[in-house]
């Protein structure tokens, strides 16, 4: 199910690409272009088993958050805010925030995240921008990356050992199978939780506590003020370009 444009100038023709992958007998796929009210997108989650988004760059990322919010496990690209959605956690346990230092995990320095999370760790990089932003990395997915994961979550939806062979992961015993609905339930627990504060009712807090704060430390601006005019310093990237 694909809740997107069928067609777009610049993106893929999609009923092209159904008919060229899919037999006659296999042709279930659905794409949904409407703009769905709360709870028509509600509904659709929850047809589905999982929710799976794969862009090479995002700032977010908000259908994993609504599909998190109706327990649904995610498959995505370990890229820009989607990875803080999978917690990723550090070596001393904590849940993995950017730095100067490590400023993205998308090189997989860290590997262990939150069980309702099916990461794809880009398999190359490039270096894209544009005027507004000078300078992204773009982080594109194997396909056969993004398929293993499928699989992956297929085999415990459906409670069966898999085999991918171009990259083994084999579950031999029925008791290695992870619980699906484990699955889903740790993640509506942690998408609502106060450490990851994405529900509505805390970045509702977070907004009043902000307004507060900003009144408890309101200062008049002064009729005017000086500005001493310095030599610009030279731009540089804040960051090391190997971690």
């Amino acid at each position: 199910m694909l809740h997107t444009q069928a067609l777009d100038e610049n993106g893929t023709d999609l009923p092209a690409v159904i008919n060229l992958l899919c037999s006659e007998d296999h042709k279930n796929v659905i794409i949904n272009d409407s703009r769905l009210p709360v709870d028509q997108m509600n509904l659709m989650y929850n047809l589905s088993d999982a929710v799976a988004l794969i862009s090479s760059n995002e700032g977010w990322g908000l259908s994993l958050t609504e599909g998190m919010m109706c327990g649904k496990p995610i498959i995505a690209t370990v890229t820009g805010g989607m990875q803080d959605q999978m917690r990723f956690e550090d070596e001393d346990g904590n849940w993995y925030t950017p730095s100067k230092e490590i400023p993205s995990n998308h090189f997989g320095t860290y590997k262990k995240h939150g069980k309702w999370a099916f990461p794809v760790f880009p398999s190359n990089m490039s270096l894209v921008g544009s005027i507004p932003t000078p300078y992204i990395w773009d982080d594109r997915a194997d396909f056969k990356d993004i398929a293993e994961q499928i699989c992956k979550l297929y085999a415990i939806k459906t409670n069966q050992p898999f085999y991918y062979e171009r990259f083994p992961t084999k579950l031999s015993a029925k008791k290695e199978i992870p619980n699906y609905e484990e699955i889903c339930k740790s993640a509506r627990e942690w998408v609502t939780s106060e450490e990851s504060m994405m529900s509505a009712r805390l970045m509702a807090k977070n907004v009043i506590e902000g307004i507060n704060e900003t009144f408890a430390r309101f200062k008049p601006r002064n009729k005017f003020e000086f500005i001493k005019i310095e030599d610009l310093k030279p731009k540089s990237i804040p960051h090391p370009l190997t971690y």
